[in-house]
């Protein structure tokens, strides 16, 4: 009788997968979560990292980008806020030849500088933001796809 060598595997993972095969969708749901507890102000973890409005923007310009790499009805949520914040400043009368880049800017600048006395706007901004600067291109374009490849090791 010839031995048999028995090997005990690990599940098959990537070294690139940071939280297991989660996926860009399951990333997606979590991140909405978050930003709903942390807009919401209710939890005392979340509450000190996102007391200042700034950090709150940042996750939701994160949220945005997530959102969008993840596809189907988060991109649509995604692109639905983008357009809606977007569209006051297409107006003629507003801005007149708004480029994407401008958008990108405008909404950035508007998630990011202002003190904001509520937490809704900066994560509204912030997440427009997020989504322009997938549009944008340039500077925006490789901020926008950095995170979003970081966003991806994850899933």
């Amino acid at each position: 009788m010839t031995p048999v060598n028995t090997v005990l595997a690990a599940p098959d993972a990537s070294l690139g997968q940071g939280l297991g095969a989660v996926g860009l969708s399951s990333l997606a749901a979590t991140g909405c979560i978050v930003l709903i507890i942390a807009i919401r102000n209710r939890s005392k973890p979340l509450r000190k990292h996102f007391e200042d409005r700034r950090p709150l923007a940042g996750l939701a310009a994160v949220t945005g980008i997530l959102f969008m790499f993840a596809g189907g009805t988060w991109r649509m949520i995604a692109q639905g806020t983008h357009n809606l914040s977007a569209s006051a400043l297409n107006d003629p009368n507003v801005v007149a030849g708004l480029t994407p880049a401008g958008t990108a800017l405008i909404l950035t600048t508007l998630a990011f500088l202002p003190e904001w006395q509520r937490r809704i706007p900066p994560a509204f901004f912030g997440l427009g933001a997020g989504v322009s600067w997938g549009l944008a291109g340039a500077f925006w374009g490789i901020l926008f796809k950095l995170i979003g490849a970081m966003l991806g090791k994850l899933a």
